[in-house]
């Protein structure tokens, strides 16, 4: 495996990477309160976190997602990545080592796998759908190797452009699968430890993991042919990191000069989006739209939207009804 790949900046990538330093510049700019700050920092970690386990098939979805305390394994490895994101955002130091990716995956596979924090040593395999294998990986003895050839390239200067350098550390950490299980998930964790320590990130986290959930076929293919076309996988990240930094600034663009309605949580914001569209709503119209998520925690929500001044309650109990107020609607 040569380390790194054969691959060349081409103007495509230049005009993308452009596009993205651009928006970077943009956003560095902008007065957005603390409070608005955080909701968007916490909804982002909150969609990167799932959707790099639902890429991974984990089946959980916005409403299966609260603040309570995570139950059953399917949650627990969305909450795990949650942590392990915060844990790469608080490293002060900048040199990333073998001792950082066991640890990323000692936390990503807490209380699930018997074997986190520890580098595979059994031969492994990836399979299809079908159970046919289509990528065995190097050896258990060349593992160590390639890791350190690896972070060589992470800590060199040789290629100037972060994104590039994180996307072509993410192909080659998956072609390496150092790990039984979680190469996946730590792979793309991966990716916000390099930006983070080359200085090179936004005020808040890009989850351009919902791009790649939702083009999966595609991001699997890139995965499997991007050693030989390098090129054409790194068009496919830069383009999925491009998108979902274009759906941050068309929420910002679409709220302005609106009451802080942005970056409500997102069963709030589809409620809220309900609301506008059917002009008034009872709640069991809500209840029957949502019909997994308890009745009290939509209540909770409405109240919620209610004390902001979103939206205005006419009636009580089982003969009430949801209507949008007047000063944010559209």
């Amino acid at each position: 495996m040569k380390i790194p790949p054969a691959y060349t900046i081409t103007p495509e990538m230049i005009d993308i990477i452009t596009k993205i330093e651009a928006h970077k510049i943009h956003f560095s700019t902008l007065e957005i309160p603390g409070n608005i700050k955080d909701r968007i920092q916490r909804v982002s970690l909150l969609k990167s976190s799932l959707y790099s386990a639902r890429i991974e098939g984990n089946p959980l979805n916005f409403d299966d997602i609260s603040s309570e305390k995570p139950k059953g394994e399917n949650k627990i490895e969305i909450f795990n990545i949650i942590e392990a994101s915060k844990f790469i955002e608080s490293r002060k130091t900048k040199k990333i080592t073998k001792d950082i990716l066991l640890k990323i995956h000692k936390i990503i596979l807490k209380n699930v796998d018997s074997e986190a924090g520890f580098f595979r040593k059994e031969q492994s395999a990836i399979f299809n759908q079908a159970g046919v294998a289509v990528y065995m990986p190097p050896s258990i003895f060349e593992v160590p190797k390639l890791l350190d050839e690896l972070l060589t390239y992470i800590e060199s200067d040789n290629e100037k452009f972060p994104l590039i350098k994180a996307f072509v550390s993410h192909l080659l950490f998956e072609k390496i699968h150092p790990f039984l299980d979680g190469n996946g998930r730590v792979g793309r964790l991966l990716i916000s430890l390099i930006l983070k320590a080359k200085g090179w990130n936004f005020n808040f986290g890009v989850p351009y993991e919902e791009y790649l959930d939702e083009n999966k076929v595609e991001y699997y293919f890139h995965l499997d042919q991007g050693l030989t076309k390098t090129n054409d996988y790194l068009v496919f990240m830069l383009n999925a990191y491009l998108f979902e930094i274009e759906k941050i600034k068309k929420l910002i663009e679409d709220e302005t000069g609106k009451k802080e309605t942005l970056f409500l949580p997102p069963r709030q914001e589809e409620i809220l989006n309900i609301i506008k569209d059917h002009k008034i709503v009872s709640f069991d119209t809500i209840k029957r739209r949502f019909l997994k998520v308890p009745q009290r925690t939509l209540r909770y929500d409405l109240k919620k939207l209610t004390d902001k001044g979103f939206v205005e309650k006419t009636g009580e109990t089982k003969g009430s009804y949801y209507r949008i107020k007047q000063m944010v609607n559209d």
